[in-house]
């Protein structure tokens, strides 16, 4: 099993399309690559409903003592998720938990070899965060935000634990942005450069891959630059 890159896709504060745009950039990418999604996202994991998984139940191969867990295969991505092995109970658990649960099944995933894995991040910067950057060792971040207040000063926040735990953030993607929006209006004050800016769009509601009314390559094209010119 290799993984070449392994992106991690992070916003402290919740309800900023962090998820959303995960996995516009795992279809995008998937289009001339292996991708695999790990929806660590114990507190509300929704890579399932975005890829339209049904059928919950983890595949275990049990002749495979090392990697048991099968991820489930949608087209050129592999995914697997906290959901598909936790219980109900999970969303309640103390940090300690949660990060042997987001190792366990990174390591006990069958993923075979991936150009890149994207790992979609729990909200917060506990100790998911530790776990993920000292144990799985991302390539890079890649930060979402919206402008509000709140956003904003959380994606600093973001931005101080990845640089204090030695990982390089990539840029960030400015999601839910209207067209007359000045970011010099906006007390952004970050070292991280701006991606793309993803204006409001009544499509991305309800959306599921595999996104035929979105065009994620154009809405995400210097992010999938970045990340290409990263290899």
């Amino acid at each position: 099993m290799t993984i070449k890159k392994t992106i991690a896709i992070a916003s402290a504060k919740g309800g900023v399309g962090k998820s959303t745009i995960c996995s516009f950039l795992a279809s995008s990418l998937s289009k001339n690559h292996k991708v695999g999604v790990l929806d660590a996202d114990v507190y509300g994991p929704n890579q399932d409903i975005l890829f339209g998984i049904n059928d919950k139940n983890i595949e275990i191969d049990k002749s495979n003592q090392d990697k048991p867990y099968q991820p489930k295969i949608i087209d050129n991505i592999s995914i697997n998720s906290l959901g598909f092995i936790l219980d109900q109970n999970a969303a309640i658990w103390r940090g300690p938990m949660l990060s042997s649960a987001i190792k366990q099944i990174y390591q006990q995933t069958n993923w075979g070899d991936l150009d890149y894995l994207l790992i979609d991040m729990p909200p917060g910067t506990g100790d998911a965060y530790i776990t993920v950057c000292q144990k799985i060792i991302p390539d890079f971040a890649i930060l979402i935000s919206t402008l509000s207040k709140l956003s904003i000063a959380d994606l600093k926040r973001s931005e101080d634990v990845f640089k204090n735990l030695n990982t390089e953030v990539l840029g960030i993607v400015l999601n839910n942005i209207h067209q007359n929006d000045n970011l010099g209006n906006f007390n952004l004050d970050t070292e991280n450069m701006i991606l793309d800016r993803l204006e409001f769009n009544k499509s991305f509601i309800d959306t599921s891959y595999p996104f035929k009314n979105i065009e994620t390559d154009i809405s995400l094209s210097k992010t999938l630059s970045a990340i290409h010119k990263h290899d």
